[in-house]
């Protein structure tokens, strides 16, 4: 969906912290983690504008950190799980079915045939980057030791 990333040349970060990036980039994206999520919420509930039950807000998760193929390291923030809420899956009403929170996010950031889009997404990475970063500074200003 949204993609909030940062890049610090590992050489770099061994050499001047005398840390392993293994080790110090989970702790940096659990720290921040949490900002993005609140954002989230925060954008989503906006979005939703008193339409909402709310489920779609509180779905909204944080995954472990975890390391790539390619070496990165990521933590997903998003709505997770299946609506409580049934759909109809089509016209005739013919049989209900749950409807991933995930989908419903998409639906409400893109709008779909009968609603417009109400988008939450970017003003979500758009709030919660210069935090993120000010966090990011705060750990590795604590981990160079300049208190």
């Amino acid at each position: 969906m949204a993609d909030l990333g940062f890049e610090i040349p590992e050489d770099f970060l061994s050499g001047l912290l005398d840390n392993d990036f293994d080790d110090m980039a989970p702790e940096m994206l659990k720290k921040v983690a949490p900002v993005l999520k609140e954002a989230t919420q925060k954008a989503i509930k906006s979005a939703e504008s008193g339409r909402g039950t709310g489920e779609l807000v509180n779905s909204v998760k944080i995954s472990p950190p975890k390391k790539t193929n390619t070496d990165a390291y990521i933590v997903n923030v998003g709505p997770s799980g299946s609506s409580k809420t049934h759909y109809y899956d089509s016209a005739t009403h013919s049989r209900k079915y749950p409807v991933s929170n995930a989908l419903k996010a998409v639906w409400l950031n893109y709008g779909n045939a009968h609603q417009a889009p109400r988008p939450w997404l970017t003003p979500a990475v758009n709030e919660s980057e210069p935090k993120i970063l000010t966090e990011l500074q705060k750990l590795w200003e604590e981990k160079a030791g300049k208190e």
